[in-house]
């Protein structure tokens, strides 16, 4: 499967050097947001479920794109999402085995990020979704958790997600997966809305 990261100097360096790059939890500013880290903890359950084990000292994935605006393409760099880069960084293009990568909306992530519940009700049905809303509500605590947790696994699921920005998570970026490689210079810029 073809994908894009974006990497720091730092990281690519160490790619460069040991052949291989895992995430640097340490270095994770993510990491550091306890609902974050929530979320991301279970990403990595999911991930052990669908690609299996991490290799020994590899706590979280390493991120990509696979598809942005619907197409299987590289970051276009001038767009407003690539514009909180700052300093030396390279999108490096790779090929990972299928079986290797976990697959989600990158949209519909943040439900999960914000520790939401996702309900079945149709985006564009106030009403659909003002109920489950309630339903949702009245559940006990505990078993609020347990739906919520059983629906964030919509966010793999082609059926449930429109699929237009998708990104891939993945153990290990090795460098013989390597197909091509792009250095830039992030300038933070601000969003105009």
């Amino acid at each position: 499967m073809r994908l894009w990261t974006i990497q720091d100097k730092a990281a690519y360096d160490d790619l460069c050097e040991k052949g291989v790059l895992h995430c640097d939890a340490a270095l994770a500013e993510w990491l550091k947001d306890d609902l974050f880290r929530k979320s991301y903890d279970w990403l990595v359950g999911e991930m052990k479920g669908c690609v299996g084990e991490p290799p020994q000292g590899v706590e979280y994935p390493v991120w990509a794109w696979y598809l942005l605006f619907g197409k299987n393409v590289k970051p276009d760099l001038r767009r407003v999402e690539f514009r909180n880069y700052i300093g030396e960084h390279y999108v490096i293009e790779a090929e990972i085995p299928d079986e290797k990568i976990l697959l989600s909306d990158e949209e519909y992530w943040h439900l999960v990020l914000n520790d939401s519940y996702f309900s079945d009700a149709p985006e564009d049905d106030d009403e659909a979704e003002e109920l489950a809303d309630k339903w949702f509500a009245g559940l006990p605590a505990q078993e609020q958790e347990q739906v919520k947790r059983e629906s964030w696994k919509k966010v793999f699921d082609k059926a449930c997600c429109p699929w237009t920005f998708v990104q891939a998570t993945f153990w290990e970026l090795r460098k013989e997966q390597i197909v091509s490689v792009r250095k830039f210079y992030g300038k933070a810029k601000p969003i105009e809305l």
